[in-house]
């Protein structure tokens, strides 16, 4: 069997992109060479011969075309340098089109490494000083009909150069979008993925905190009353088993919703028949089997709703269950063997919410005397919860103490209701 094909090849860049800068100065430095030589002996092929101008020719010769070799390095006194000398050769008649190769490089680079004012400038000067050549030769009668091209030749590399420049300031700031656009889609994947930590972290916390602290109630309950009243023992694991039934059942169904994308059923993929759908979250409806959970583990809990529960979302449902559950949860932990009272009020501004409990009381079954173990239960992040669901809609919580003892909890949800009545 043969092995897995060899990966995709990048594209090679432009053979511009792939030479160095020792290796396009070597190019400069051979161009003007070349270009100099030719320009100062005149070079002919057919016929074959050698003419070497005056001195003046000469030297200005080597100023038009020497420079351009380190045009990279000064590129502004490189082109005056240049634009002068061809100006002088202008004005004697001896510019030749091999002049115009230098001017061009000098003035191509100009344009590209300087700012457009500037590059403006170094135009109009070039254009002048040619310009004043060009005046010069017709007042002493040399014949300058075409010694227009050095003008034309200038132009147009000036704006070739103009253009690579803004090209690559549009290519720089393509550049620049694309790294700040992938910033920003960084970030917010970042803080998508903090928020869903946070979510996954509050749906375990809501579901584990109030069974396992029914559980823990329960089994110091039976822990204690086990060799003296075996029917109140069984009672309490009868108790922890129902609580930790409905924490397995809770945490399959908040797994299964963050494996959204496995269509898998529970049992395995070989299991047989269709994959069972999941248990809807949570809602209004369920505020009584939460109330009596937590009556089986020791601590009464009464609930007084009024409004129509059907108009409240579903999401904010769920919310209102979160909140309650995490409040009677506290009872459980923070004050076992009180009363708890829960009103929902749904109205058409929202959906009001207030657990209150009748403070710490102590009773047979040693239930006060489980404080010490739901210490270690809390995790500190109950009420922060709490106020972070309702913040999801906009809505408030507070929490604290009652002036005559026990502890409230309220909270108000703005979510529209439809219709309000007394529910059966």
């Amino acid at each position: 069997m043969r092995g897995s094909e060899p990966m995709t090849k990048a594209p090679r860049p432009p053979l511009t992109y792939r030479v160095t800068p020792r290796q396009w100065l070597a190019v400069d430095i051979a161009a003007a060479v070349l270009t100099m030589a030719w320009m100062v002996f005149s070079l002919r092929l057919h016929p074959a011969r050698v003419v070497v101008p005056s001195p003046g020719v000469v030297v200005a010769s080597v100023a038009a075309t020497l420079p351009v070799a380190v045009r990279r390095l000064w590129p502004l006194p490189v082109l005056a340098i240049v634009t002068v000398a061809i100006s002088a050769l202008t004005a004697v008649g001896h510019a030749p089109l091999k002049s115009d190769l230098m001017l061009g490089m000098a003035i191509y680079l100009a344009a590209v490494r300087l700012p457009r004012t500037a590059a403006v400038v170094a135009l109009v000067a070039v254009e002048a000083a040619i310009l004043a050549g060009l005046l010069t030769a017709a007042a002493t009668t040399h014949d300058q009909s075409e010694m227009l091209h050095s003008m034309l030749a200038a132009a147009a590399m000036w704006f070739v150069g103009t253009a690579v420049r803004e090209r690559r300031r549009y290519q720089a700031g393509l550049a620049v979008q694309t790294a700040e656009r992938q910033r920003a889609e960084a970030e917010r994947a970042r803080h998508a993925l903090q928020d869903e930590r946070l979510q996954v972290a509050r749906e375990l916390h809501d579901v584990l905190a109030h069974s396992l602290s029914v559980v823990t109630v329960q089994a110091g309950v039976g822990r204690r009353v086990g060799a003296g009243r075996p029917d109140e023992a069984l009672r309490a694991l009868r108790a922890v088993e129902e609580a930790s039934r409905g924490a397995l059942e809770e945490l399959r169904r908040v797994l299964c919703l963050l494996r959204s994308d496995d269509p898998a059923p529970v049992g395995g993929a070989d299991a047989p028949g269709p994959a069972p759908a999941l248990a809807p979250p949570a809602g209004l409806a369920d505020l009584e089997s939460l109330a009596a959970k937590v009556r089986n583990a020791g601590t009464p809990v009464r609930i007084d709703m009024t409004g129509n529960v059907t108009a409240v979302p579903p999401t904010a449902a769920l919310t209102v269950y979160r909140i309650v559950q995490e409040a009677v949860t506290n009872v459980v932990r923070h004050s076992p063997g009180s009363e708890a009272t829960v009103q929902v009020r749904i109205a058409p501004a929202g959906v009001r919410i207030r657990v209150t409990d009748t403070g710490r009381t102590s009773g047979p079954g040693g239930a006060a005397d489980n404080a010490a173990d739901l210490a270690g239960v809390s995790g500190g992040h109950g009420i922060a919860g709490m106020r972070e669901r309702a913040a999801v809609f906009g809505g408030t919580l507070e929490a604290g103490p009652l002036p005559g003892g026990g502890f409230q909890v309220r909270a108000f949800l703005p979510v529209p209701a439809t219709a309000t009545g007394r529910v059966a």
